[in-house]
């Protein structure tokens, strides 16, 4: 599951907003704000690796784990 929360988090900290993430991923904007917001939570994983890539942060940074 996709921790929204995190990925907000970090781009706000490198001062992206979603629009920039957007662009740079070509994912949509609404596509980043609804996993923000946790409305979406499984995305592919070539999301997930863009949105990391983008963000300098680590796949599992992003992933929240249930052991």
């Amino acid at each position: 599951m996709l921790n929204g929360a995190k990925i907000r988090e970090i781009r706000t900290m490198k001062g992206y907003t979603t629009r920039d993430v957007a662009r740079s991923t070509k994912i949509s904007k609404s596509y980043i704000e609804e996993l923000e917001r946790g409305t979406k939570i499984n995305p592919s994983f070539n999301k997930v690796v863009s949105i990391a890539q983008l963000l300098g942060a680590k796949v599992d940074e992003l992933i929240i784990t249930t052991d």
